[in-house]
């Protein structure tokens, strides 16, 4: 399930970057693979899905030091993974919220390693920054509901 989630955020994200190359980095389909696993897995396969996720984004769509991506996504999966192991994350307000903060959580990580490495960054406002999160926690949200229904379903039969 994990793989085929990646290869679906692969695909997306190639497919935004050719229509949408500006806009294509508001949303983080990669992102709603790990913070998934993170949330119905637990901490280890966050951290395996956010490994991956990040060595795909590194060697698909770039990157001044490769592995960046990887780290940063390794530390949001583990995060994730680790409150949805100690809290009850089901509702959907909750898991938007999640998502919302792992957004943040994800830029945050990212600049300071950038800045650790010296690689450059475009400069990210307040404003860009809650957009970004808005938008993934909202697709993320509608995408985790689907997701699970059809779970629902496939155990009903």
């Amino acid at each position: 399930m994990t793989g085929l989630g990646l290869i679906a955020a692969l695909a997306l994200q190639t497919a935004l970057s050719l229509v949408l190359p500006r806009e294509s980095r508001l949303f983080d389909p990669f992102l709603l693979v790990v913070v998934y696993c993170g949330l119905v897995f637990g901490e280890t396969h966050g951290m395996l899905a956010g490994a991956a996720a990040g060595w795909i984004q590194d060697l698909q769509f770039g990157g001044a030091v490769t592995g960046l991506q990887a780290l940063t996504k390794i530390l949001v999966g583990f995060v994730v993974g680790a409150a949805a192991t100690r809290f009850l994350i089901a509702a959907a307000t909750t898991r938007f919220l999640v998502v919302f903060a792992a957004t943040l959580l994800d830029a945050l990580i990212f600049e300071r390693f950038a800045s650790v490495f010296d690689v450059p960054t475009s400069d990210v406002s307040a404003d860009w920054l809650f957009a970004r999160g808005a938008l993934n926690a909202l697709l993320g949200s509608l995408l985790f509901h689907a997701i699970d229904a059809r779970s629902r379903r496939e155990l009903l039969t």
